[in-house]
């Protein structure tokens, strides 16, 4: 079974306007609630295109049931790990008359050594975990000392371990070996300590982080596609244009894609060219709207895959 990982999941309250108006009443024409999080968003994708996996995470009050509760609805299988404090609430405004788009990010709930204990032995005590997927920021009171913890317990029930994460939670976990990291251009730039500015310095770069003992990196590129880089092969995929709407949850859907597949024991061009439709699709939808299964299966025989 696939499981994935969200410690500061996040209800997204998506909120359109007509126009805003400063010092003035503005009506809302329309609003919609989504659970989110990047490993929540993999645990979607994966629903949507026709697999099976269990989101894990903390949530608390009556904004974590709500959020919970939308997963339910959607077939999302959830086992995740109560706290006290409330979830946060992220605000996305839209004003319709001009299309700008305002995100408003809240820090998250503060988590307790209690809590971190608890959803650690719940980890430890998982049976059938196959992959574990590990994403996004981390809560108030969670030191990212938290990945490589979950890495070392992921790696006993020999899982496959993919890890999307930034800054010190990616530089810290690196030599806990995870299976695959998947940063996109500036957070392998961060990474690495250099910008990197063409394919040959992110082949580069990826080297130098295979040699530390990362089997797999699967590079994130916008509108340039998806490059995963093993020790063996190269692998680039790019999709067709399309007009973006929003690049929100495009890397997270392109690490859903490409860990279904390889959860089918598809080959490595597969897992690649079904992460960059995936992520194609995700970005030609509004918002924090995440990708159809039928736009996925659209896009993918327009997917170019090349061998660098």
């Amino acid at each position: 079974m696939i499981y994935t990982v969200t410690l500061n999941p996040a209800l997204d309250r998506a909120i359109n306007v007509e126009n805003l108006l400063e010092d003035d009443t503005m009506r809302i024409s329309s609003e919609r609630h989504y659970a989110a999080g990047k490993g929540i968003d993999v645990s979607r994708v994966i629903k949507e295109l026709g697999g099976q996996s269990v989101a894990l995470g903390l949530i608390g009050g009556y904004d974590g049931l709500h959020l919970e509760g939308l997963l339910i609805n959607a077939g999302v299988m959830t086992q995740f790990t109560k706290i006290s404090n409330e979830t946060r609430i992220n605000i996305i405004l839209k004003e319709n008359a001009t299309g700008r788009q305002f995100v408003i990010s809240a820090t998250g709930p503060e988590v307790s050594a209690t809590e971190i204990g608890q959803f650690y032995n719940h980890i430890i005590d998982i049976q059938d975990m196959s992959y574990l997927v590990l994403s996004g920021s981390l809560p108030r009171g969670v030191t990212p000392n938290i990945y490589g913890q979950l890495i070392l317990a992921g790696r006993k029930k020999k899982a496959l371990i993919f890890l999307d994460a930034d800054g010190n939670a990616l530089s810290e976990s690196i030599d806990y070996l995870p299976t695959c990291i998947k940063p996109n251009i500036h957070e392998l730039s961060r990474l690495v300590g250099k910008h990197l500015r063409n394919e040959s310095e992110i082949l580069d770069a990826c080297e130098s982080i295979h040699k530390r003992g990362i089997p797999l990196i699967l590079v994130s590129r916008g509108r340039d596609g998806l490059v995963l880089s093993t020790e063996k092969e190269k692998i680039k995929a790019v999709g067709p244009p399309v007009e973006v709407e929003s690049t929100v949850g495009a890397g997270d859907s392109a690490l859903a894609g490409f860990v279904l597949e390889h959860s089918f024991n598809k080959d490595l061009s597969e897992c690649v060219k079904m992460a960059c439709a995936a992520g194609t699709a995700t970005a030609h939808t509004p918002g924090t709207e995440l990708c159809h299964r039928n736009e996925v299966e659209k896009i993918m025989p327009l997917v170019e895959v090349s061998i660098l």
